[in-house]
C-alpha cells in the first residue's frame, strides 16, 4: 500500500487530536475534582449519581420541614408554660378569697386581677406563628378566640403533620379546641371570675377544682409537645447520617482522585510532546532521506 505524505499529515493530526483531547480531559479533572463530565463516561456511576442527588434534595426538604416543626413546638411550649402559671396564679389567687378572711371587697379586687388572667389567656390563644394563628388549627388564617367566643361553624380544632421521612408524618401543633377549650382553661377562669364577682366563696372553692384539672390537662399536652419534640430530634439525627452517607456515597462515584488526575495529566503532558517531535521529524522526511 503506498503511504502518501497526506495519509501521514491526516493519521498524525489525528492522533496530536487524540493527545489534546485526552490531556484536556486529565487537566479537567485536575483542576475541577470531578471525574464524571458528560453521562457518557460512565452511564452506571451517572445514574447512581443522579439517584443521589434527588435523595439528597429530598433530605433538605424533610430537613426544612424538621426546622419549621421545631419552631412551631417551641412557641406552643412557651405558650403552655405561661398557660400553666396564669392557672397557678388563678388558684393562689382562688384559694386565698374562699376563706373566711376574704371579704366582699377583696373578692371584688381580686375579680379584676382573675379578668385580666383570663384576658391573657385569651391573647395566648390567639398567639401568631409566621403569619397564622398557632392555635387556628383549620383556620389558621382568622383569630381563633375572639371576643365573643370561637365561631361554632368554625371551631379552632385540626392539626398540622410535617413530612420527615417518605410516609412518615409528625404533628406540630395542638388546636386551640384542644388547649384552651377541652382542657377547661379559659372556663376554669371565668368560672372563677363569675364567683368572685358574685361573693360566692362556695363557687370560689368549686372554682379552685376546676382549675386543678385544667392545669393537669395542660401538663399533658406540655408532655405530647415533648414527646414530638423529641421524635423531632431523633428524626434530624437520622436525617444528618443518611446526609453524610449519600454524600460520600455520591463522592465516591463522582469525584476524581486529585493524585491520580494530575499524575494523569503530567503523563499525557509528557505524551503529547513526543508526539510532536515524533511527528515533527517523520512529516520532514523527504524522498531523498529514504534514498540515502
Amino acid at each position: 500500500m503506498r503511504i502518501t505524505n497526506s495519509i501521514l499529515y491526516r493519521q498524525s493530526l489525528s492522533g496530536l487530536r487524540k493527545n489534546l483531547e485526552a490531556m484536556e480531559e486529565a487537566a479537567f479533572q485536575a483542576s475541577t475534582g470531578i471525574r464524571l463530565r458528560r453521562p457518557s463516561d460512565d452511564p452506571v456511576a451517572t445514574g447512581s449519581v443522579m439517584r443521589s442527588s434527588s435523595s439528597l434534595r429530598a433530605l433538605e426538604q424533610y430537613q426544612r420541614n424538621l426546622n419549621l416543626g421545631r419552631s412551631r413546638l417551641g412557641a406552643e411550649e412557651g405558650v403552655l408554660e405561661q398557660l400553666g402559671d396564669a392557672l397557678v396564679r388563678a388558684k393562689e389567687l382562688a384559694i386565698g378569697q374562699s376563706g373566711s378572711n376574704a371579704t366582699t371587697d377583696t373578692r371584688a379586687i381580686t375579680a379584676l386581677e382573675v379578668a385580666s388572667l383570663r384576658d391573657f389567656v385569651q391573647d395566648l390563644a390567639n398567639t401568631e406563628f409566621a403569619g397564622s394563628y398557632l392555635f387556628g388549627g383549620a383556620y389558621a388564617d382568622t383569630v381563633p378566640f375572639p371576643d365573643g367566643g370561637p365561631d361554632p361553624t368554625r371551631l379552632p380544632e385540626g392539626e398540622l403533620p410535617i413530612e420527615i421521612a417518605a410516609g412518615s408524618t409528625v404533628p406540630t401543633n395542638h388546636s386551640g379546641k384542644r388547649v384552651f377549650m377541652d382542657s377547661g382553661a379559659l372556663d376554669a377562669l371565668s368560672e372563677l371570675q363569675a364567683a368572685l364577682e358574685a361573693d360566692d366563696a362556695a363557687g370560689v372553692q368549686s372554682a379552685i377544682g376546676s382549675l386543678d384539672r385544667a392545669f393537669t390537662d395542660v401538663q399533658q399536652v406540655t408532655a405530647e409537645v415533648g414527646a414530638r419534640a423529641r421524635r423531632l430530634d431523633v428524626a434530624t439525627s437520622n436525617l444528618e447520617a443518611l446526609d453524610v452517607n449519600l454524600r460520600t456515597f455520591r463522592s465516591d462515584l463522582q469525584d476524581a482522585d486529585f493524585e491520580a488526575a494530575v499524575s494523569e495529566l503530567i503523563n499525557r503532558q509528557t505524551g503529547y510532546q513526543a508526539a510532536l517531535l515524533a511527528n515533527a521529524r517523520i512529516l520532514q522526511t523527504t524522498l531523498t532521506d529514504y534514498l540515502r
